[in-house]
């Protein structure tokens, strides 16, 4: 059943993001940029004149994300291939990863949280569109913000998973719970994370 719903999400997505850059190159949305525009680490979210504390900010990002795709395969390419569970050494690089990424998130929520909440503006436009009324939403960055707090809301309850299952407290029947718990949250948070990534790049290349 995960492996389905597994693969079901991925491909979702990655229509979503081709229909989506294929709308905007029609549109005219994203140009070329001219030689020397964009930082040669532009992908990343580096440019000219950041601070350093900005580029300590965009090295913890970058740590995050590889963390994140590190876990990714680890836990997902057994499971999407053949629905086989990680065991022997995947299983240590997997475990092994996870407290470096979560100290990264940690360090992202407190440096990125208040250039990331949500205006006014942003929070009129949420309470629009959950009424299904008409927005503008030409330079919005609301969907970035909420991507990018939904994955640190995520990230607590699949640390918190994990970490609870490795007591024997909850007998064999709430690790299986909490198993769970954490493979379907860890999906979520890798699909938001995916979406999040994609929106910032496509918003630094507009």
């Amino acid at each position: 059943m995960f492996q389905a719903i597994s693969w079901a999400l991925f491909v979702i997505i990655f229509l979503g993001v081709l229909i989506h850059m294929t709308v905007d190159l029609v549109g005219g949305k994203i140009r070329s940029k001219k030689s020397g525009e964009l930082h040669r680490f532009w992908w990343c979210g580096w440019r000219k004149g950041l601070t350093c504390f900005s580029k300590f900010k965009r090295v913890a990002l970058i740590v995050a994300v590889i963390c994140l795709i590190v876990m990714f395969f680890t836990a997902f390419s057994g499971r999407l291939a053949a629905d086989q569970l990680m065991t022997g050494y995947v299983l240590m690089i997997h475990v092994g990863t996870a407290p470096v990424f979560i100290l990264c998130l940690l360090f992202l929520i407190v440096s990125w949280g208040y250039q990331c909440r949500l205006t006014d503006a942003e929070w009129k436009e949420l309470l629009n569109r959950l009424k299904f009324k008409s927005t503008n939403p030409k330079g919005s960055l609301l969907v970035i913000k909420l991507t990018f707090w939904l994955a640190m809301i995520l990230s607590v309850p699949v640390s918190m998973s994990m970490l609870a299952s490795m007591f024997t407290i909850f007998g064999t029947h709430g690790q299986e719970v909490l198993f769970n718990i954490h493979q379907y949250t860890s999906l979520a948070l890798v699909a938001s994370a995916v979406i999040h990534i994609y929106l910032l790049l496509r918003n630094q290349y507009k």
